[in-house]
């Protein structure tokens, strides 16, 4: 039951939100250990918290082209589809960058594109590096 997307969820681009992530990645991310240990139940709040501990972005590494844990939050934040006020909060977060890169590429993943330009457009001032 952990890998249903949430009822009450609106689709995103006409279809199921955990669907802009291809099917076989989202297989590797429901077999990984860290998706069945860390992610299981979380809420929108354990989610930030999560990625508050992110040392790096990606989409897949290793031989067998295991999930990161950046691309597991992101797709536990398209299962849950968290209110738009949250997303704004992590965008704004100053003090943790990966939290905000988490936001971004949600926003950027399910967001209209005058929201996406609003919204983004303001982090292009941020020189921060990211290790991915």
């Amino acid at each position: 039951m952990a890998n249903v997307t949430d009822p009450l969820a609106r689709t995103v681009h006409g279809k199921d939100p955990q669907n802009l992530i291809e099917y076989i990645t989202r297989q590797k991310i429901y077999d990984s250990i860290y998706w069945k240990e860390e992610c299981f139940g979380l809420s929108a709040s354990d989610v930030a918290t999560k990625a508050v501990e992110l040392k790096a972005l990606g989409g897949s590494y290793g031989a067998n082209n295991k999930p990161t844990r950046f691309l597991c939050l992101t797709l536990k934040l398209l299962q849950i589809q968290p209110e738009e006020g949250i997303v704004e909060e992590f965008l704004m977060n100053e003090d943790f960058k990966y939290v905000r890169a988490l936001g971004a590429f949600y926003l950027r993943l399910t967001g209209r594109p005058a929201e996406i330009y609003e919204q983004i457009e303001p982090m292009y001032n941020d020189f921060r590096k990211l290790r991915f």
